[in-house]
């Protein structure tokens, strides 16, 4: 089974335009073929945004999210992600946890924004 790390943007290009890879994403991962997660700093993230002031679009996400494993922040998720940022890999701290989180569980990162995370060495990207 593959792992999948779902990123902020995958959850908003398909929340606020109808485009992305989420869809495919919850299909596969119906068909057993993918394991996803989502780090709890992506909701922390997406719950940031104006839309979020709206119950409809509470109910919508709590909908979409049901299911998806969640992943808090460990020790060695953050002290992984230090090392990023400290490397000048990432600027935002948020990238990092989420890019830590990948590597911790050996997971695919499903973005679009691969260049945000463009120069961390051992990060897989789903799809290819």
């Amino acid at each position: 089974m593959i792992k999948v790390i779902i990123d902020t943007s995958t959850v908003i290009d398909f929340t606020r335009a109808g485009i992305g890879q989420l869809p495919d994403l919850l299909t596969d991962a119906k068909s057993l073929e993918l394991e996803l997660f989502i780090p709890t700093v992506v909701i922390l993230e997406f719950w940031a945004g104006k839309s979020m002031e709206l119950s409809e679009n509470i109910r919508a996400a709590d909908k979409l999210f049901f299911g998806i494993k969640r992943i808090d922040l460990t020790e060695s998720i953050a002290k992984l992600a230090g090392k990023l940022l400290r490397q000048n890999r990432l600027t935002s701290p948020v990238d990092a946890i989420i890019a830590a989180t990948a590597l911790e569980l050996d997971a695919k990162l499903a973005t679009g924004n691969r260049r945000h995370f463009a120069g961390i060495k051992d990060l897989k990207f789903w799809p290819k």
